[in-house]
């Protein structure tokens, strides 16, 4: 049989050769440039693809195996970020435990005695769990006491075996925790209208009371109810009206609670203005954003997201900023005039605020950059242990700094004296690894972020005011996230300005732990009074009020 005639012996040219597959995944193209390979008799090339290919499917299949671990650890696991006690002992151990030495030739020799094994290190003991006694010392002395007298019955009063009338010898004492729930109800003024019988003039009457928003039906508890209720419980306007309507027999629309909510949340704006300006003042800011889901006609899907902004200082100075996205130029926009340390993760947005002549510098966060070596300890890679070990020496120290009640130049020194070697340790053993892990693994992630951020990272040990992480910031975040989760989306951009106003005052609160029901419950009175001088109103500022008595608010 003769062999059939070939395109390119038929002289139309050289067959094109397949271009190589993009995609790993991709098997009918894979198969294809391979079996072209062969044929060529480029056997060599064929190799290298299939050792290639087979890199790229197992990064792929790390990651998603990671990114599963990570979902299901959210799901069902422990979401705390600290390292358990026992674990942290043997990744101690593991660091401290020298290499094992070159196996000895066997020389016929018997052996000596290996020495009895020590007993193994026991982890420290959790403190017992405190339970809560019985009768006076388990309730907080700061409660009501509603005394009720229970007598006994007629028949006990009486002696059963003689009929004489028992006498009282003393008594038991019991106490109950017990609630009353809130209750409305409602303020009906009557303010006398007095005149002068002879002048038939000059009719005058007592102010009116209280009244946030002149001409609205709310008090300011109900008022106070309402911002507290949204923005630090969790609880949706939509919910609150049920809450009343169910609950209480109070009808209220909806769009009737969200216009007060707005006009107390209008009230606040000179008072945050003064709050910003103080902590814009600070010589150390921690910020942080979280996205929130914003409605907007102009998008084609209805809805955007912004960005919610706490910039936190001292005691109970912070402030939060809401920007319609994600843009640099809203945090380089309110820090463009500040002076001083800002504790700030990766984000690349914040680099525009630093440099050579820059007033401001830039503080690592050491929970950012831990967690990268998390996500490494959960793949199986041990070298991510290895850095969490030497990570929890760090905070060791600041604790042992906190507990001592150090200055800020004894803490310092502290640092340098145990925290410093530490670190030129960590880093020395990231920059041995760097070479030969591949980045797009969670340990190379992790090496990647935290070389690229070493001289942030390293600032706590040029002052002892620095603190290691950003903490401070992620923790009042998650006050945000958590009413996020339940009011879903802001209404508009300048509903997003009204929250970040009224979270400026709910998060200082919470950060002073003070009330903030008691605290709105004072203050919005005094902000919608027309009469109350402006001079007096840095008076209201969370700090300076929880340190009024109360008798004087």
């Amino acid at each position: 049989m003769s062999r059939p005639t070939t395109v390119q012996e038929q002289g139309a040219g050289p067959e094109p050769r397949p271009e190589p597959p993009g995609e790993a995944s991709d098997m009918e193209a894979v198969r294809a440039y391979m079996r072209q390979l062969l044929e060529e008799g480029r056997g060599e090339e064929a190799i290298e693809l299939l050792l290639g290919l087979l890199g790229r499917l197992r990064e792929e299949h790390s990651s998603t195996a990671m990114r599963l671990k990570e979902a299901l650890r959210q799901l069902y696991g422990r979401r705390s970020e600290k390292t358990p006690a026992s674990s942290l002992q043997l990744l101690l151990s593991l660091l401290t435990q020298p290499p094992p030495g070159p196996p000895e030739a066997d020389s016929g020799a018997q052996a000596p005695a290996a020495a009895p094994a020590a007993p193994p290190e026991q982890a420290p003991k959790k403190p017992p769990r405190r339970v809560l006694a019985r009768g006076a010392k388990a309730l907080p002395a700061h409660l009501e006491r509603r005394e009720v007298q229970v007598e006994p019955s007629a028949e006990e009063c009486t002696c059963p075996e003689c009929g004489q009338p028992r006498k009282s010898i003393g008594q038991e004492v019991s106490q109950r925790l017990e609630l009353e729930p809130a209750r409305f109800y409602v303020r009906v003024e009557k303010r006398p209208k007095l005149a002068c019988a002879r002048c038939k003039e000059g009719v005058v009457a007592a102010p009116a009371g209280e009244t946030p928003l002149p001409g609205a039906l709310p008090g300011p508890g109900l008022l106070a109810q309402l911002l507290v209720g949204k923005y630090r419980d969790g609880l949706p306007v939509h919910r609150q009206q049920a809450i009343f309507d169910k609950r209480y027999g109070v009808k209220l629309p909806p769009s009737t609670l969200g216009d007060w909510v707005a006009g107390a949340s209008d009230l606040l704006v000179p008072l945050v203005a003064l709050l910003k300006r103080r902590t814009l003042s600070d010589f150390l800011l921690h910020t942080d954003d979280t996205g929130v889901r914003v409605l907007d006609k102009e998008d084609a899907r209805g809805v955007k997201r912004g960005h919610l902004w706490p910039y936190i200082g001292q005691g109970g100075n912070l402030f939060v900023e809401y920007t319609p996205d994600w843009s640099s130029q809203g945090p380089q926009a309110v820090l463009a005039n500040f002076q001083g340390y800002l504790v700030v993760d990766g984000y690349k947005g914040y680099q525009a605020l630093f440099g050579h002549a820059s007033p401001r510098t830039e503080v690592g966060c050491w929970m950012h950059a831990r967690r990268g070596f998390e996500r490494a300890h959960l793949a199986g890679d041990a070298r991510g242990s290895t850095v969490l070990a030497l990570v929890q020496k760090l905070y060791a120290v600041e604790r042992q700094a906190t507990q001592a009640s150090l200055s800020c130049q004894a803490r310092l020194a502290l640092r340098l004296e145990k925290s410093a070697p530490v670190c030129l340790e960590l880093f020395g053993l990231l920059t041995d690894w760097a070479p030969h892990v591949p980045p797009k693994t969670p340990l190379g992630k992790a090496i990647a972020y935290a070389l690229h951020r070493s001289v942030p990272l390293g600032r706590f040990l040029e002052d002892g005011r620095v603190p290691l992480d950003n903490g401070e910031a992620e923790r009042l975040i998650k006050l945000i996230v958590l009413g996020r989760k339940n009011w879903l989306f802001l209404g508009s951009d300048a509903a997003g300005h009204r929250a970040a106003a009224v979270y400026s005052l709910v998060l200082s609160c919470y950060r002073l732990e003070m009330d903030p029901w008691a605290y709105f419950r004072d203050v919005l009175p005094k902000l919608g009074d027309t009469l109350f001088p402006a001079s007096r109103i840095a008076e209201l500022l969370p700090e300076a009020w929880a340190q009024q008595p109360a008798q004087q608010r």
